[in-house]
């Protein structure tokens, strides 16, 4: 028995997986692709990305035997294994991680839920989710059996830095890959007309239609480290959601080992890290006025944002590496016994 492992970049981005697991006795196989992140920002491109997830995907199945375990850590490429298995007849146990679940675009959702559903219907294909309450919201949205599903939490990868409080340079920051509210923000910005805004986003996923207020500064798919460098500038991190399902997670991770204030949309993943005005603020959906006034308090008093920020040092702990890898390991271990 051997665990493969599969993700949507270079296969050594596989190896903190095997690095666990190959000590604890696991014969492991690594894959992946090479990709341009042009294949994520330009529209047309996402079919090379789509074609690039459905090579691995196959290849996962080509390489593995009937009582190997195929660990997608890109939920995408898990479900294409699954469809496939289910089309071809093929045996294979398949653990598909961090299952999300967002509207993106007429064709793309169509596409979705086709090979969703066909995956959702084969026996072997096993989910998890980084929040309790999503288990029960898609297993009733895609007629899933609660058994195939597991809870894994996002962690802490080692990688990410952190750093104690400071006020910052006066600014709110908000960004991320997709799923930001940015109606939201921006009339929360139009209150606050003295207030500096830094906004990165992705142009695929942003309506540039939208009137972008004087105070807010708009940066579009940018690199890495320019991202993380406002980040880490800002006196506050701000993020609006669209959507319950999960998004936001690694900015909000990121953000909370830097010290730095969050406010974010009270969903099921994020409630399960944040406590509201214990250790950062939670937002109903679409509440500017309070958005709002969360800036203008937390800019305000440096206690308050100081407050947040330790309570959140304290508490994201329980979100290490080592526990990640203590419950996905019991996971594998219940099923390579399927």
């Amino acid at each position: 028995m051997r665990l493969i492992f599969t993700v949507c970049s270079e296969p050594k981005n596989n190896e903190f997986m095997i690095d666990h697991f190959a000590p604890k006795g696991f014969e492991c196989v690594s894959l992946g692709m090479k990709t341009s992140m042009k294949n994520r920002t330009v529209s047309w491109r996402r079919i090379i990305l789509y074609y690039k997830y459905i090579q691995v995907a196959i290849a996962s199945i080509q390489k593995s035997k009937q009582d190997d375990l195929i660990i997608a850590q890109n939920f995408v490429i898990g479900a294409w294994t699954g469809f496939f298995c289910k089309l071809l007849g093929i045996k294979r146990t398949i653990l598909s991680l961090n299952m999300i679940s967002h509207d993106k675009g007429f064709i793309n959702t169509i596409v979705r839920r086709v090979v969703y559903n066909t995956a959702f219907k084969y026996p072997y294909f096993y989910i998890t989710v980084n929040s309790k309450g999503l288990i029960d919201v898609y297993s009733k949205e895609f007629k899933i059996h609660v058994d195939h599903f597991y809870l894994l939490h996002d962690a802490i990868r080692e990688h990410y830095e952190s750093a104690p409080f400071k006020p910052g340079d006066g600014s709110v920051f908000c960004g991320g890959e997709a799923m930001r509210d940015w109606n939201t923000l921006f009339n929360a910005a139009k209150l606050l007309p003295k207030v500096p805004f830094t906004a990165v986003a992705r142009k695929i996923h942003f309506d540039l239609s939208l009137e972008i207020p004087e105070n807010v500064t708009m940066y579009y798919d940018c690199e890495f480290d320019f991202f993380y460098q406002k980040l880490t500038e800002s006196s506050v991190v701000a993020m609006p959601l669209t959507t319950t399902a999960p998004a936001g997670l690694t900015v909000m991770i990121k953000a909370a080992l830097l010290s730095k204030p969050i406010i974010i949309t009270a969903t099921p993943s994020t409630k399960d890290y944040i406590e509201d005005n214990v250790n950062g603020i939670l937002l109903e959906k679409g509440d500017e006025k309070r958005l709002a006034a969360e800036i203008i308090r937390i800019l305000s008093d440096d206690t308050v944002a100081e407050r947040l920020t330790t309570s959140m040092t304290k508490s994201i702990k329980a979100f290490s590496m080592e526990n990640y890898f203590g419950t996905m390991e019991n996971i594998v271990r219940q099923l390579v016994k399927v």
